[in-house]
């Protein structure tokens, strides 16, 4: 496990570091078939100094390995056959108690392949002449949204422990109801994953291209938000997830996708992130105010 956090960070120091002499401001006119009028005001939108990027990377780094460790030591077993009897449908909320009794393998097969396939959509920064510049620099913050996303995920997943939908279904083979994993219910891995890819993809085009024609503005965004949402309707129809489950998944999957690439957009003037911190009095002690202008 340590071993693949600290080849994880070695990966994306590398990267980083060839990256830092590439220049953040570039206001050449292109032709682009996605922007306005074909033309594209070209501006590297993202600080990509190493200094900026030390933060991003140690949170990613600090997450992945939470997750790891969370997962090497949760001591949690599967139910046995004869704890399964056990189990009361009525314990379970109204609003997720309709999908124990979902179970399609091809659903599952299927959102698994939507999951792996998002995986590689980065590399289409490779193709698109406004990323290709920066590509390195995109890598370093795709590893850092995938970093987070499973950190998150893995650690909810194994300090939580919820029970999946198809053990509570009589109808489902018991090998099947008591294999590993039957107890990581919360929240949805598939749908955290695939609406981090989407988005941080629409967040960083959307960036790079800002006067970007509406419908394809309207296309891209379309897109990063129905192939979570249809992850996850899948995965409750498999019956491995609760709609509580994907619905956690669809919004910390989202969050940092379009967080990441936001934090390190380059601002000036006015738009400048501010944060203040203010004391003041209060009965026998102190208040602290926090204000951050994302």
């Amino acid at each position: 496990m340590y071993k693949r956090v600290v080849i994880f960070l070695l990966l994306v120091l590398s990267i980083q570091t060839s990256s830092k002499g590439q220049s953040v401001t570039d206001t050449t006119k292109k032709n682009c078939l996605i922007c306005s009028h074909n033309l594209h005001i070209n501006e590297a939108p993202y600080d990509h100094s190493f200094k900026k990027e030390l933060p991003f990377i140690i949170t990613s780094g600090v997450t992945l390995a939470s997750g790891l460790i969370a997962n090497i030591f949760n001591t949690t077993e599967p139910y046995s056959e004869s704890e399964l009897g056990s189990l009361d449908i009525n314990e379970i909320n109204k609003f997720d108690r309709d999908a124990v009794f979902n179970y399609d393998t091809q659903s599952a097969k299927l959102s698994d392949y939507i999951r792996s396939g998002v995986t590689i959509l980065p590399i289409i920064f490779i193709a698109e002449h406004n990323t290709r510049k920066d590509i390195k620099s995109l890598v370093v913050m795709s590893l850092e949204v995938f970093a987070i996303t499973y950190g998150l995920t893995s650690f909810t997943k194994n300090v939580v422990n919820r029970t999946r939908p198809f053990v509570y279904n009589p109808e489902v083979d018991v090998s099947v109801r008591t294999e590993s994993g039957s107890r990581f219910s919360y929240f949805s891995g598939h749908t955290s994953h695939t609406a981090a890819a989407t988005f941080f993809i629409a967040k960083v085009f959307s960036d790079y291209h800002p006067n970007m024609h509406p419908v394809a503005k309207i296309g891209i965004w379309t897109f990063s938000a129905a192939l979570p949402a249809i992850t996850g309707h899948l995965r409750v129809e498999a019956g491995k997830h609760f709609p509580t489950d994907v619905i956690t998944g669809y919004v910390v999957g989202a969050s940092v996708g379009w967080l990441v690439p936001h934090l390190h957009k380059i601002k000036s003037g006015k738009e400048e992130r501010k944060v203040r911190l203010s004391l003041s009095p209060y009965k026998d002690g102190l208040t602290m105010n926090l204000k951050m202008k994302l």
